[in-house]
């Protein structure tokens, strides 16, 4: 995998503040095609391109993309593309000191595909575990190790387009402290709490009621900017929280995959601490 994809634990528009788990679905392959130009509308590849020729002086190049992310559903699709695609493109050119999550941050927002780059889902994406992250800064502030075995069973949906995430703004105070109890270690807690309120404030339902009386459940939460669902449960325990979602959404509609853990090959020598 070049990048992968990852949930929330804390959601970074309101505080600027963010936090993701990287998870093991993302970007599979990226072809890069010298000699002919982009074929992809896409801004997002548009703008990394742009970058890279206008910067580099390259000569023209398509990319193609192979994902097994949905998209435009909070499970962090963009940022996982954005690194796989600067990653390669600094690989099939040979150029060297390219810091692929900060770069994939500052054109993710350029692109308009961000509101605060989404740093956290970037490093995360990048170097794998849980990373908290600020973001109007770009600041990689910690990497927690993903320590459980873990099951996500996730029920991706597509976003509204009209919806309005800039109401999340009005709550950064406690989006602040939500990613500080998060950030000294209750990773858990903060991703339901981020969860519930991103779910009242955009006006998401929980495909399951009462989620916390099953015992098997170590947290579940709102992905992203949503609706995007998901459950963590221990490996082994899955089995109950497909059965109550199936009845629901359907079987073809779950997900089910894992955490990933920091490659510490990734990461830059002053993060090594965290191996």
């Amino acid at each position: 995998m070049l990048a992968y994809g990852g949930v929330s634990i804390v959601n970074a528009i309101p505080c600027w503040k963010g936090s993701s788990m990287a998870i093991n679905l993302g970007v599979t392959e990226v072809n890069i095609i010298k000699g002919r130009e982009l074929e992809e509308k896409d801004p997002l590849l548009q703008t990394i391109v742009s970058y890279f020729r206008e910067k580099y002086g390259l000569e023209p190049f398509d990319v193609k993309v192979k994902s097994n992310i949905p998209r435009r559903s909070g499970l962090k699709s963009s940022s996982a593309v954005a690194n796989a695609v600067i990653y390669e493109i600094s690989r099939e050119f040979k150029i060297e000191n390219i810091n692929v999550p900060y770069l994939s941050a500052i054109l993710s927002k350029k692109a308009g595909v961000s509101i605060t780059g989404a740093f956290d889902d970037a490093t995360a994406s990048y170097y794998g575990g849980i990373t908290f992250t600020n973001n109007k800064i770009n600041a990689l502030k910690r990497i927690y190790h993903v320590k459980d075995d873990i099951k996500i069973v996730i029920v991706p949906r597509e976003r509204p387009k009209n919806m309005n995430i800039l109401k999340l703004k009005k709550f950064r105070e406690v989006f602040c402290e939500i990613w500080n109890i998060g950030f000294k270690g209750n990773i858990y807690l903060a991703m339901k709490l981020n969860g519930i309120l991103v779910g009242k404030i955009l006006e998401y339902d929980f495909p399951i009621k009462n989620i916390d009386r099953n015992s098997e459940v170590l947290a579940y939460g709102i992905s992203g900017n949503g609706p995007s669902f998901f459950v963590v449960v221990k490996e082994g325990e899955e089995g109950f929280i497909i059965d109550k979602l199936s009845q629901v959404v359907g079987k073809d509609n779950i997900v089910v995959t894992e955490a990933v853990d920091v490659d510490c090959e990734r990461l830059p020598v002053n993060y090594k601490r965290y191996c």
